[in-house]
């Protein structure tokens, strides 16, 4: 077992931070003689100088303090996250969370989420930030956010992903398009069409795919990151679309109608995922946000 205590070691931190015995022993609350013992015991402990003591100068560490001082951090630091798993097992789930989404599944996603959430768990406090995909992955790195969900597409080896939902990829036409009266297509038929983009990071690459794998020129006509803007102007007549979330309506926010087609190509479905950094260390709020999340109705699904 170590001879040493983590208080001993946060006296160091204090001492580093503050510059004086004075100053470390007022920000912890303890007496200067009971935090100078402690360092003495920390150095006896390691069998090393840690502080020099600098007359009505305060004091400095000297090169092995320094060196020590990374790896008390560290302890430190991980005895708080212990600490904060042990109270997460040991508690209902209650606290403020956050959560990344992927801004084009935010509106199909996220009321239902809230509403479970605040019906099951009422004392958690969802934050949710819409982000693109880049983001969500960055955010969930960095600890930004506990909990992120988006497709995947682009993801970094870094984070764990869960399988939510298969969301497969449709066709949007005019209302009095040719091929609105089908109810399924194959990307061939559009071969010709104009074509309203959904011009978002890897989900360009995907639907760009799509069409190149089944041998389709299509020009680009109009292009937007709003998979609502792209429905609307495909309502109006000006292009046709590949999206993958569906409306639970066929109505633009103008009122223009438009019709959805399903694709008879083998093109592979958007993989919904959660996203999460390290499985291991999950809070009782992420845990339930998890749990809520597997259970979402996904608005416009095909039953």
């Amino acid at each position: 077992m170590p001879s040493y205590t983590l208080r001993q070691l946060e006296y160091l931190l204090a001492v580093a931070e503050y510059g004086s015995v004075t100053g470390a022993a007022g920000a912890l609350h303890v007496s200067q003689s009971s935090l100078s013992s402690g360092i003495s015991e920390l150095e006896r402990a390691m069998d090393l100088q840690l502080i020099v003591r600098h007359h009505a100068k305060g004091v400095s560490l000297t090169e092995a303090g320094e060196r020590l001082l990374v790896q008390a951090r560290t302890l430190i630091e991980d005895a708080q996250v212990l600490e904060q798993v042990a109270h997460d097992l040991s508690s209902a789930p209650i606290g403020s969370i956050s959560i990344g989404m992927f801004s084009v599944i935010a509106p199909y996603f996220v009321p239902a989420l809230i509403s479970q959430l605040a019906a099951e768990h009422p004392d958690i406090e969802a934050r949710i930030e819409e982000v693109d995909l880049d983001e969500l992955n960055d955010g969930v790195v960095s600890g930004k956010f506990e909990v992120g969900f988006g497709y995947d597409f682009g993801h970094s080896s870094q984070v764990t992903l869960e399988h939510l939902l298969d969301i497969p990829a449709h066709v949007v036409v005019p209302a009095n398009h040719k091929l609105a009266k089908h109810q399924k297509i194959a990307l061939s038929q559009l071969s010709g069409e104009q074509l309203v983009f959904l011009d978002l990071a890897h989900s360009r690459d995907y639907f760009a795919k799509a069409l190149r794998t089944a041998g389709v020129k299509i020009e680009i006509a109009h292009r937007s990151t709003s998979a609502e803007l792209v429905r609307a102007m495909v309502a109006r007549g000006m292009g046709v679309a590949l999206l993958n979330l569906r409306p639970a309506h066929t109505q633009s926010l103008e009122g223009k109608s438009f019709a959805i087609l399903e694709i008879r190509d083998d093109i592979p479905p958007a993989r919904l995922v959660a996203l999460i950094a390290n499985p291991e260390k999950l809070t009782r709020r992420a845990v339930a946000v998890l749990e809520a999340a597997r259970t979402v109705q996904i608005v416009g699904m095909p039953k």
